[in-house]
């Protein structure tokens, strides 16, 4: 007899879904882009994951509890969104369930949305992907996405890629680059645009690059505030030592 899984997802039945996922992540950039996919397609909660693994917890948003691992939908797209760091443990038990639902209401495509940390700034940052498929990755490339040819993706993007793999299923991951410590809406934005050619999705990112303009002004106050700090030590060092 087999044992029967410790994750449960509840999901309305919907034929040909399109799942896309975004939990948390390197610059939290897959939970940025999925809660902004959200609010601006004015998704309804749906469904969500239930296990007795997942920390005992109800988040509170508009005066109502939600559960922190939980599915908006709109027409045959379906969003997965996490609002709390999964367990590595259950890593997996989810991903073979995610999987699982789109295979039997015959899948459109599944899409991970995440960050790729270089540790840099650079003027354009870019997107780059991975598809299940060979064919997939050419239709990446000329979606201008550079493929990762080598490396790793690690966990939900990399358990859902392989799990779907293992089933045929047209999967993608979309990591867009980012420094790696700290929240990126610009790079939630540039995964949300290539996300909008592979998807029936329109959404325009404007919001996400004030945000991150926003923010890109705040560290670039912050440093001047401690380049400023540095000098005036410095200077006071000379005056008492030299």
């Amino acid at each position: 007899m087999e044992n029967e899984s410790p994750v449960k997802i509840v999901l309305p039945e919907i034929k040909n879904p399109i799942l896309i996922e975004g939990y948390p992540g390197i610059g939290l950039v897959g939970h940025i882009a999925a809660n902004f996919l959200a609010r601006e397609l004015e998704m309804e909660m749906i469904g969500y994951v239930e296990s007795p693994f997942i920390p005992p917890m109800a988040l509170i948003l508009d005066g109502k509890p939600n559960p922190p691992l939980r599915f908006y939908g709109k027409d045959n797209i379906i969003l997965a969104v996490a609002d709390i760091y999964v367990p590595p443990t259950l890593v997996s038990e989810i991903a073979r369930e995610l999987v699982r639902y789109p295979k039997d209401m015959g899948a459109d495509k599944i899409v991970s949305l995440g960050g790729i940390g270089i540790g840099l700034f650079k003027e354009k940052m870019d997107v780059w992907g991975v598809g299940a498929k060979e064919e997939l990755n050419r239709e990446l490339e000329n979606l201008g996405v550079k493929i990762l040819q080598y490396g790793s993706i690690m966990g939900m993007s990399g358990k859902l890629l392989w799990e779907a793999s293992k089933e045929k299923l047209d999967a993608y991951v979309l990591l867009g680059e980012t420094f790696g410590d700290r929240p990126d809406p610009r790079a939630a934005a540039n995964v949300i645009e290539v996300l909008k050619k592979l998807t029936p999705i329109e959404v325009s990112t404007e919001p996400l690059l004030k945000e991150a303009e926003m923010i890109e002004a705040q560290l670039r106050k912050m440093h001047e505030q401690m380049e400023q700090a540095r000098r005036k030590a410095e200077k006071q060092y000379e005056s008492i030592y030299l």
